[in-house]
């Protein structure tokens, strides 16, 4: 699978307002919408295999992981788009002298999947059979909603597809990338189907997808619910871990996994509670989202909104 060097050259040359579309749209990208780019030149060192590019809270852009061993090099999550996988391809290569690649995805949302394409053919892509299901139920369903969003969106997603699996996994899989070890697990469903997390062993660094993050969780589809994300959240709190990068937003400890923990185990409860007593799901919804956003004041305060679509789940749940 090649890179797609005209693609990357076009999205460029709009940006900087040179021309205007030539695949159908009658407009160049607004540039008061900044465009979400990957970061160049800024990844960060977090442990002794590991490196991180933060998203600095934007919106579209995932926090990127590389993975550096002695033989082999993983990536984790690429960008929106052949244009942000160049650059993540890029910034590895920085890093890295290793021939041996591999790229995983902690889901198959759009822009944590499809810059994969921009990485060479002899690339390693390693997928859940969970992470598979979503893609041939989903699509490119989630990448049409993103294009629709702006011409921006449509340029930089413009040729972009689902990278094919070479090795595929059901429960956990064990990568060696030589002195340091990566191990997978299919956590799912929480915020999708086929959420996956990283654990890198010998670091104790997890990449926990958007399973567990410093923000308001969005239950982002048919398979997700409260009792599901909370069994995610259990499965991987007995990891030893001493840093959390998420797909989104800050790092931190293995506070962030017992904080999204709290966060559904009181959903459930109150809302079992709260339908037991007769309220509504209306009700329980204004109660819940009531109740919650100071608990977790430190969380980002535009996910709000995001608690009472959850309210409603966990009432729905409620026996």
């Amino acid at each position: 699978m090649n890179v797609n060097h005209d693609i990357a050259g076009r999205f460029v040359g709009l940006l900087a307002g040179i021309g205007i579309l030539t695949i159908g749209w009658a407009q160049a990208p607004d540039p008061a919408v900044p465009a979400p780019m990957i970061a160049r030149n800024e990844a960060q060192k977090v442990s002794d295999h590991v490196y991180v590019i933060l998203d600095k809270s934007r919106r579209f852009v995932p926090n990127i992981g590389i993975i550096v061993g002695d033989r082999a090099t993983l990536v984790i999550d690429t960008g929106l788009g052949l244009p942000n996988g160049e650059i993540v391809l890029e910034e590895a290569k920085k890093l890295s002298t290793n021939d041996e690649l591999y790229v995983v995805s902690t889901h198959y949302h759009a822009e944590h999947d499809l810059g994969a394409g921009a990485f060479p053919a002899a690339t390693t892509m390693i997928r859940s059979r969970d992470q598979q299901q979503d893609l041939d139920e989903f699509r490119l369903s989630h990448a049409e909603r993103f294009s629709s969003m702006s011409a921006t969106m449509a340029v930089l997603l413009e040729g972009a597809d689902y990278r094919q699996a070479d090795v595929y996994f059901e429960d956990e899989y064990s990568l060696d990338l030589g002195g340091v070890t990566v191990q997978m697990y299919a956590v799912g469903p929480a915020h999708t189907r086929g959420d996956t997390v990283f654990l890198v062993e010998q670091d104790g660094v997890l990449f926990a997808g958007d399973v567990a993050m410093s923000r308001y969780p969005r239950l982002a589809g048919p398979t997700s619910g409260i009792r599901v994300w909370l069994e995610a959240l259990q499965a991987i709190a007995p990891l030893a871990v001493e840093l959390v990068v998420p797909s989104h937003g800050p790092m931190g400890d293995a506070s962030m996994i017992e904080k999204n923990a709290e966060f559904f185990s009181l959903l459930q409860s109150r809302a079992a509670e709260l339908k037991a007593r007769g309220r509504s799901e209306d009700e329980v919804a204004e109660l819940l989202t009531a109740e919650l956003t100071p608990l977790f004041s430190d969380w980002a305060s535009e996910g709000i909104g995001r608690i009472s679509p959850a309210a409603r789940v966990a009432f729905a749940e409620a026996r």
